[in-house]
């Protein structure tokens, strides 16, 4: 990991030196330089490229489009308008279309339409343009009957598509059927944690939830007779030396004693509880622990770390709907170093070759493949899908 560290950082040097000497390149606006300054760029890591050389690309889609590269220069204007979008960014936005309509760019880009509805040209009219909208939830404002078709009929519900109801209900606008129906999907597609919040929403508005309480899971429960406090190292000691199972019974007292911790307890030996259940394979504690740990965490590096431990114990547990639910959450928040990504990626991959949801796997695998080869499985994994096409 250090070593990785290290040569990340010599890179990151090296590519900012080479930022530094394309804006004097392109300040020049010399169309013979044109040739030199894309080779130069398209060399230059991608990555670092969409973190720290955003402004390059307003002035790159041109060279590319006066250099003939017309495939070159619609990736290069795609990425500007999705930043733009993203950020909201009107009088940039404005700009930007006058300059890619007098070049005839990006006619029927989705973002076309979202970058529109920004600036008051547009609504939405059509389900066929609600995949722009998916993150802006305040773009749907004069549009509730469209979200409304949107939300009831998508089956293939992802991170995005819970924060979009959720945020556009709460901010917004409040439908009583809408959000009925909404909870209703919360149980079809078995999301405990988003029933959570829709039922406790639908209980601050008055509303009885009654029909849905019916239909939670009972909590299994100890018996009185059972000590209801686990001695965490006294189990370990015991489970490791095989003088007892991890047994279901076990991990009860366990998760029970788990929320009488104290914040500072956890803080002190969180992880080291978290890795050595692991170990003993009780994933249902080590998901609990690293929900009560991971927000306390101000150490990013060991906030990464527990987060895998608790996507792995959810893949173990076959809660794949929920690590792929997580790993888009923390890929988009957090600030991973490349091999974190590879890891956490690798692992929505084989949650979505268990789903069966074996393109949107496939797609996943190539990437990291480009990255690493020879990571992990990916190989194999890849031979495998294209074997069973």
């Amino acid at each position: 990991m250090e070593f990785e560290q290290l040569h990340r950082l010599i890179d990151e040097k090296k590519w900012t030196l080479i930022l530094r000497e394309l804006d004097l390149l392109i300040s020049k606006k010399d169309a013979g330089n044109d040739e030199l300054i894309l080779s130069a760029f398209e060399k230059m890591d991608r990555d670092f490229r969409e973190r720290k050389a955003q402004r390059l690309y307003f002035e790159m889609w041109k060279i590319a489009y006066r250099s003939g590269k017309i495939k070159l220069a619609k990736n290069y204007a795609e990425f500007i308008l999705d930043y733009l979008v993203e950020l909201k960014r009107v009088p940039a936005i404005k700009q930007i279309l006058a300059e890619f309509a007098a070049y005839g760019m990006l006619k029927n880009h989705k973002n076309i339409h979202a970058a529109e509805y920004i600036l008051g040209k547009k609504d939405v009219s059509s389900l066929e343009e609600a995949e722009a909208f998916e993150f802006h939830p305040e773009m749907w404002k004069n549009s509730k009957e469209s979200l409304k078709y949107f939300l009831l009929l998508e089956e293939n519900w992802q991170l995005q598509h819970w924060k979009l109801a959720y945020e556009f209900i709460l901010k917004f606008y409040y439908d009583k059927d809408l959000m009925l129906a909404l909870t209703e999907k919360t149980f079809q597609l078995n999301k405990p944690n988003h029933q959570k919040k829709f039922m406790a929403f639908l209980q601050e508005k008055k509303v009885n939830t009654k029909r849905f309480e019916e239909k939670r899971p009972k909590v299994n429960t100890v018996e009185k007779t059972d000590k209801l406090h686990a001695d965490y190292d006294q189990l370990a000691m015991d489970v490791m030396s095989g003088a007892v199972e991890p047994s279901i019974t076990e991990q009860r007292k366990i998760l029970l004693s788990i929320e009488d911790l104290h914040d500072d307890e956890l803080l002190s030996k969180g992880k080291d509880m978290i890795v050595a259940f692991g170990l003993l394979g009780m994933d249902k504690v080590v998901v609990r622990l690293s929900e009560r740990v991971i927000p306390l965490m101000t150490n990013v590096k060991e906030r990464i770390s527990i987060q895998f431990m608790m996507a792995q114990a959810l893949f173990n547990h076959a809660e794949y709907y929920k690590v792929s639910d997580m790993v888009d959450d923390i890929t988009g928040s957090e600030p991973l170093l490349n091999d974190e990504i590879l890891a956490f990626y690798y692992l929505k991959a084989e949650s979505l070759l268990k789903l069966k949801k074996h393109k949107a796997a496939k797609d996943i695998f190539i990437k990291i493949k480009q990255q690493n080869p020879h990571y992990r499985l990916v190989g194999e994994r890849l031979r495998s899908l294209e074997e069973n096409k």
